[in-house]
C-alpha cells in the first residue's frame, strides 16, 4: 500500500484522480474549502490556491472577502490543459485551469449548489440541487440536461463496452456516457441510494448501489428493473457512503466501506468474501482508477490521508 503524508488541512473531503504529463495527480478538497494535489510518484502535496468563482458578480459586492466553498472535485487532463471542475453545497460549479489557477467560467449564482461531480471521457457530469437536473457539460461551458431526478451521488463506470453514467439518490438512474441516452432506472424500495457503480458479470452488466439504509442492491441494467439480482442485502445497520468495483485474486469484487473496514462482496451473489481493518480511521471517499498504469483501488478517510491499494493489500 502506498500512504500519502496527512494533507495540510485535513480531512480530506472529496478527491479526483487524473492522469496528466505522463504522471497520476489526485486533486483533493480539504475541509475548508480549499484545493491540493497529491503526485504519488513524488509524494509531495501542492496547494492549489483558486480565484474565488464569482468576485466582481453583484450578488457578493458587499461581502469582499467570500471565498470559495469547494467541497466536491473533478478533474481532467484535455489539450495538454490541468482542468479543475468544482463547487460544493453552497457553492454553484465553476471550471479553472488548475496549473495557473485561471478561472474559465462559473456558472450563476441561483442556489442551484453541487449535490456532486464526475469527469468522465473528457467531460464533465453535475446533479446540481434544487433544479435536481444532471446535466453533461463540454470544458467549453456548454452544456447538456441528460434527466431530471433526485440526485446525491454520481459515477462513471464502463461495462461489457460501454461508458455510463450513474446516478443515485431517490432511485439510481443510468445513462449511456456516448449517446447521452437514459437507459435505464431502478427502484431501492423506500431508501436513498448513497453510492453505486457498474461492472461486467459474464455476458450481463450489473448496476451495484449501496443506501442509507445499509444495503446492497444490485440489477441486471439490461433485464426487468422490477427483478434485482437477488434481495438486498444488510451490510451494515448504518448507512453507507461508497461502493468501487476491484478485482482480487482473478475475482471481480465490490469494496464497501464499513465503519472503520473494507468489506469485499461478491457481486453476483450478494455475499461477503472477506474484509480488511482500517483502524483509526474510516473511509469517506473511494474510487477504482489507475494509478501509474497499475490499478488500484484509492481511498481517502477521515484521517487526511490518501491510501492506494494494489491487490496484494485486499487479498
Amino acid at each position: 500500500m502506498i500512504e500519502s503524508p496527512k494533507i495540510p488541512n485535513s480531512p480530506i473531503r472529496d478527491f479526483s484522480v487524473v492522469h496528466h504529463a505522463g504522471s497520476t495527480l489526485i486533486t483533493c478538497a480539504d475541509e475548508w474549502g480549499g484545493v491540493w494535489t497529491w503526485t504519488p510518484s513524488s509524494g509531495e502535496w501542492l496547494a492549489r490556491p483558486l480565484p474565488y468563482a464569482h468576485t466582481g458578480d453583484p450578488a457578493v459586492a458587499e461581502f469582499p472577502d467570500a471565498k470559495n466553498g469547494i467541497e466536491m472535485v473533478a478533474a481532467l487532463s484535455v489539450d495538454g490543459k490541468l482542468l479543475l471542475a468544482a463547487g460544493g453545497d453552497e457553492q454553484e460549479p465553476a471550471l479553472w485551469d488548475l496549473s495557473t489557477g485561471e478561472l474559465l467560467w462559473r456558472t450563476p449564482l441561483n442556489g442551484e449548489y453541487l449535490a456532486d461531480i464526475i469527469a468522465l471521457d473528457g467531460v464533465l457530469v453535475t446533479a446540481q440541487q434544487y433544479s435536481e437536473e444532471v446535466r453533461l457539460w463540454s470544458p467549453d461551458g456548454t452544456h447538456t440536461v441528460l434527466g431530471e431526478a433526485a440526485v446525491s451521488c454520481l459515477s462513471g463506470a464502463r461495462a461489457n463496452g460501454r461508458s455510463l453514467i450513474l446516478a443515485g439518490g431517490s432511485e439510481v438512474g443510468v445513462w449511456d456516457a456516448a449517446t447521452h441516452t437514459h437507459i435505464a432506472s431502478f427502484e431501492t424500495d423506500d431508501e436513498w441510494a448513497t453510492d453505486v457503480t457498474a461492472c461486467t458479470l459474464a455476458d450481463r452488466t450489473a448496476i451495484v448501489a449501496v443506501t442509507d439504509g445499509g444495503e446492497l442492491y444490485a440489477w441486471d441494467l439490461d433485464a426487468d428493473p422490477d427483478e434485482p439480482l437477488y434481495e438486498p442485502v444488510t451490510v451494515s445497520q448504518e448507512s453507507l457512503e461508497t461502493v468501487a468495483v476491484i478485482t482480487v485474486g482473478g475475482r471481480l469484487l465490490v469494496a464497501i466501506a464499513v465503519q472503520e473496514s473494507l468489506q469485499l462482496w461478491d457481486p453476483a451473489e450478494g455475499t461477503k468474501v472477506g474484509h480488511v481493518k482500517t483502524p483509526g480511521y474510516g473511509i469517506t471517499v473511494m474510487e477504482s482508477t489507475v494509478v501509474d498504469g497499475n490499478q488500484a483501488l484509492v481511498t481517502a478517510g477521515d484521517d487526511g490521508v490518501l491510501r492506494i491499494w494494489d491487490e496484494s493489500d485486499l487479498t
